[in-house]
């Protein structure tokens, strides 16, 4: 019999989004200042590079 309680607590879809992030050291340069993040983060469901600078700016990359 399944269990209920996993039923009604599933995780949210933005925390099973979170579960397929690797966080990876490295600087990666913003694309709309000069600034550079001392890491990205990983995606290897959607094969996206995520990042954001100390200004706040909002940096991705997609390999296709």
């Amino acid at each position: 019999m399944p269990n209920l309680e996993d039923f009604f607590n599933k995780p949210s879809i933005e925390e099973n989004v979170n579960l397929n992030l690797e966080k990876i050291l490295g600087e990666k340069p913003c694309s709309t200042c000069d600034k550079n993040s001392d890491f990205f983060f990983w995606d290897s469901s959607t094969l996206t590079m995520t990042w954001e600078c100390p200004d706040g700016h909002k940096n991705s990359f997609r390999i296709q």
